[in-house]
């Protein structure tokens, strides 16, 4: 069995041990007392995650599923959607495929969109809601969240949709403060938990918007997931061993110092991997400087290297990193280094890269 530490994809994360273990609880009704009891207890936890004062939601879905509910819950037309790469692209699809007129603003691979860029394209077509990817895990950018919100507040009254996938748990979201209308997550990305649940936060407009629309559906309604929330109850069954894995991970987080020294490990583990692209030429990290997630590094290797052929040979090695997401799939490697991984297991990987990419 690969040891803990050695799983770099930008997802599903490497979880811990004592993660692991929490899922191995027996079975119960899942609208039970102590299923309330849990979900109560986590709350507050939950609250100061996503950096809000309301209840925070849960599901048993993927991310893409609350990427779905953000569209059919806050998007009556028109939305206007970020394309900075694969999983703004996704966030397009989804609104079309629940039949709302997509307007696009692409933006460079491994580029950010700068406020300014933003304040000019919202004097186009009339939207009612902006889709924004915060962390871009197919390219390793990091949107400058908070003052593109602000200039959506300042030139129209849209719903601000965040895909926050790679980012909460990782660095500071602050969705009440920011002024952020719907934020998802899924658990197993920077939270470290196995794939099956996902968390979100939405404002009291996001949720007027969401009870004027008649086609929300039933499964990804935010309305009725809200009330469910509010009683401390899941809305459908949930996925029990992953809702144990988040609450062994909430304490986990709050003995070992709290979300701050959280952030601050992400970030350490970001800076290393700028360190050691300087110290290696040959490889250059593909989001600019100033705008680097610090959850997902993605590398263009040197000329005449495969990514899947680097990807197999590290696998070999029990290491998995990823290769690129179309249309960077034959170009890039991707490094995630979040969740529950610290900077001597990112020194150990990089070191048998080295091997590999022969540097």
């Amino acid at each position: 069995m690969r040891p803990f530490g050695r799983c770099f994809l930008p997802g599903p994360t490497d979880v811990h041990p004592d993660v692991w273990a929490a899922t191995q609880k027996p079975m119960y009704f899942a609208f039970s007392p102590r299923m309330q009891s849990m979900l109560e207890g986590m709350q507050p936890k939950l609250k100061q995650l996503f950096g809000t004062e309301r209840t925070v939601m849960t599901a048993t879905t993927a991310g893409t599923g609350l990427m779905e509910a953000a569209i059919r819950n806050g998007v009556r037309h028109r939305v206007l959607v970020v394309v900075g790469g694969y999983f703004g692209e996704l966030f397009a699809r989804v609104a079309e495929g629940c039949g709302k007129e997509v307007v696009r603003l692409h933006v460079p691979e491994g580029a950010a969109l700068e406020p300014d860029q933003l304040a000019q394209f919202l004097d186009g077509p009339e939207i009612d809601a902006v889709a924004l990817v915060h962390s871009e895990s197919s390219t390793g950018a990091l949107a400058p969240l908070a003052a593109l919100v602000r200039v959506i507040h300042e030139q129209s009254d849209a719903i601000v949709l965040v895909d926050g996938v790679t980012s909460v748990g990782a660095m500071p979201v602050e969705t009440d403060a920011w002024g952020l209308d719907f934020v998802f997550t899924g658990s197993q990305k920077a939270l470290g938990l196995p794939p099956g649940i996902a968390l979100c936060a939405a404002s009291a407009r996001f949720m007027a918007r969401a009870d004027s629309l008649n086609d929300r559906g039933l499964y990804f309604s935010i309305p009725h997931l809200s009330r469910a929330a509010e009683r401390h109850l899941p809305l459908t069954t949930p996925a029990l061993p992953v809702y144990h894995a988040l609450e062994c991970q909430l304490d986990r987080i709050e003995k070992a110092g709290g979300l701050k020294v959280r952030y601050a490990r992400h970030a350490l583990m970001a800076r290393r991997m700028v360190e050691w692209t300087d110290a290696h030429p040959e490889v250059n990290l593909l989001a600019r400087e100033g705008q680097r997630s610090p959850t997902v590094s993605a590398l263009e290797i040197p000329p005449g290297k495969r990514p899947s052929e680097i990807v197999a040979q590290l696998e070999e090695q029990e290491y998995l990193i990823a290769s690129g997401l179309p249309p960077l799939t034959d170009r890039i490697i991707r490094i995630g280094h979040m969740g529950d991984l610290e900077l001597p297991h990112l020194d150990d990987l990089l070191v048998v890269l080295e091997r590999v990419l022969g540097l």
